[in-house]
């Protein structure tokens, strides 16, 4: 599981890529289906109409898939990885205000 300021992401490596592509998916359908209360069917419509699915390993033994979800598709108040985005966001600007 991944987070920055745009989207909540989730990686799935496997081969073939079909596989790589279903673990990524089904994993971010999980985590945003118990962080919302969306059923799995629902989420699942969700993440099928706005995700993006890059490709971001084809070289080594298995190949890798991120599966990103933009947060602007997801409500609001969900602290997504309890919070630990912002949180770390809070620590970079107080070390940057401290120079």
């Amino acid at each position: 599981r991944f987070e920055d300021d745009e989207s909540i992401m989730v990686a799935g490596s496997y081969r073939p890529l079909e596989d790589a592509f279903r673990i990524a998916h089904t994993q971010l359908i999980r985590w945003i289906s118990a962080e919302t209360g969306l059923s799995e069917m629902d989420t699942y419509q969700l993440v099928t109409q706005g995700s993006r699915s890059p490709i971001a390993n084809v070289v080594d033994a298995n190949y890798t898939i991120m599966a990103k979800m933009p947060k602007r598709y997801l409500p609001g108040d969900v602290p997504w990885m309890g919070g630990m985005h912002d949180r770390l966001r809070a620590v970079g600007t107080a070390v940057m205000a401290a120079r």
